[in-house]
């Protein structure tokens, strides 16, 4: 069993948060009880059936000790026509275990599973929401655990996952900050862009990409994607210019000092300009007409690398 041969210690979980952070033990725990979590869904097979992606799968696969703590655990499903819902108690089914020091319990609130986590080291307040979405538009890459000294404490080896591609990670947090200024993706976003090796991205990708799903969060794209929340066109100008109100929930959650709003605008300005300098089939999808829903669903089923070729989507 996972875990089973584990060497942590009290002292060695609370030195996972560097000194200059904010953060407490929880945010601890809850990190290190995630890796033992994934590991496990992994040997279950879960893996067969969805996709890491979002800010944990950024933190855990692509940023290691330096990038935002991430609560949650957001996957994408494989199969294109399945029933979320049902997958999602398969899943949460999984999670109810115990795995070295940690006990994970799964408990549906509000239509969403969350994942308590009680340990050895103490018991977080805060839990793991565990969100299903649709697959990846791009196909997906296997992507290693950057490793952190804690790991070496594990007793066993944190496996490769499939990752929905970095491309399509960026494309999503900037269809999402056109309709929702969320300072954590902000965060993201900045982070890619000054880090290499990642910041060497494919920028007309990404563009063209995001336009997309900036549609698709307007129309929605059958069997698998519902219109989004407040969804609107994408205006390069608002994208990159001052917001009046910014949802700054898990901002906090960096391994250093938390940047300022008004450092996170700057730097959205400053390595996300390209976004203005969109083709005009790119400027068309960004306007969200839905008459272009035929030339949409021909852009998304021929991407490069494109996951979805073969797909019954309209």
């Amino acid at each position: 069993m996972i875990g089973d041969t584990h060497k942590l210690t009290a002292g060695y979980v609370a030195r996972h948060i560097p000194p200059q952070s904010r953060l407490g033990l929880d945010i601890a725990v809850l990190d290190i009880a995630q890796d033992f979590l994934l590991a496990h869904l992994q040997k279950r097979g879960v893996f067969d059936l969805v996709t890491f992606k979002g800010g944990t799968a950024l933190r855990k696969l692509f940023a290691g000790a330096h990038g935002r703590f991430s609560t949650d655990i957001d996957l994408a499903t494989v199969e294109v026509d399945v029933d979320r819902g049902a997958l999602g108690g398969i899943v949460a089914g999984e999670c109810a275990i115990t795995l070295g020091p940690f006990t994970f319990t799964p408990a549906m609130a509000r239509d969403r599973w969350h994942i308590a986590v009680t340990s050895d080291y103490g018991s977080p307040t805060l839990t793991m929401k565990l969100d299903i979405g649709p697959p990846c538009w791009l196909a997906p890459v296997l992507g290693d655990f950057i490793p952190t000294p804690t790991q070496q404490r594990y007793g066993f080896t944190l496996p490769a996952l499939p990752c929905m591609r970095l491309e399509e990670i960026l494309a999503e947090k900037i269809a999402r900050l056109s309709r929702k200024a969320t300072a954590r993706d902000a965060s993201d976003l900045v982070w890619v862009a000054r880090t290499s090796p990642h910041s060497q991205f494919d920028r007309e990708r990404v563009r063209r990409v995001a336009m997309l799903k900036v549609w698709v969060d307007n129309h929605g794209m059958s069997p698998g994607w519902s219109p989004a929340l407040a969804s609107m066109p994408f205006d390069a100008a608002s994208w990159l210019g001052h917001r009046a109100r910014w949802d700054d929930e898990q901002i906090g959650m960096l391994a250093s000092a938390p940047p300022t709003l008004a450092a996170l605008e700057d730097g959205l300005r400053r390595h996300y300009k390209w976004l203005a300098d969109r083709t005009d089939e790119e400027a068309r999808w960004g306007t969200a007409d839905p008459r272009d829903r035929r030339d949409v669903l021909a852009a998304i089923r021929t991407l490069n690398d494109g996951a979805l070729r073969d797909a019954d989507v309209y």
